[in-house]
This record gives structure tokens, sequence and C-alpha cells, in this order.
């Protein structure tokens, strides 16, 4: 899968959970948009829904690093 596809909705991830100072709302935004991306278009399958996640979780190590 390629992650470019979804590049505007990772970076809207990102960019909200940048802005969410406690780990647990971080938390909460990202389950949050994991449901959020199951109901809405696109209907991203589970798959793809990790794949973004782990994304997100990888760009967010790399900048608190």
């Amino acid at each position: 899968m390629a992650l470019e596809q979804w590049e505007t909705i990772i970076q809207k991830i990102v960019d909200e959970t940048t802005q969410e100072p406690i780990r647990a709302g971080k938390y909460r935004l990202l389950m949050g948009w994991r449901a959020k991306l199951e109901k809405e278009p696109p209907h991203l399958s589970p798959q793809q829904i990790d794949e973004i996640v782990r994304e997100v979780r990888r760009r967010l190590d790399a900048a608190s690093q």
C-alpha cells in the first residue's frame, strides 16, 4: 500500500496529536480517528487503518526525539 495516498489524513492526525499535551489524550485522538476512518468515506479496511496509525506513530516518535 502506498502511504502517499493517505498523506493528507496522516498529516492531519499528526498535527492534531502533537497539539495534545497528555499521552492519554493522544491515544483518544488516535482511537477517534480510527473509528472515523472505518465509518466515513473512504471506508478504509482495518489493515489500511493500521498502516496509517503505524505511520502516524512513527512520525510522532521521530518528532519527539
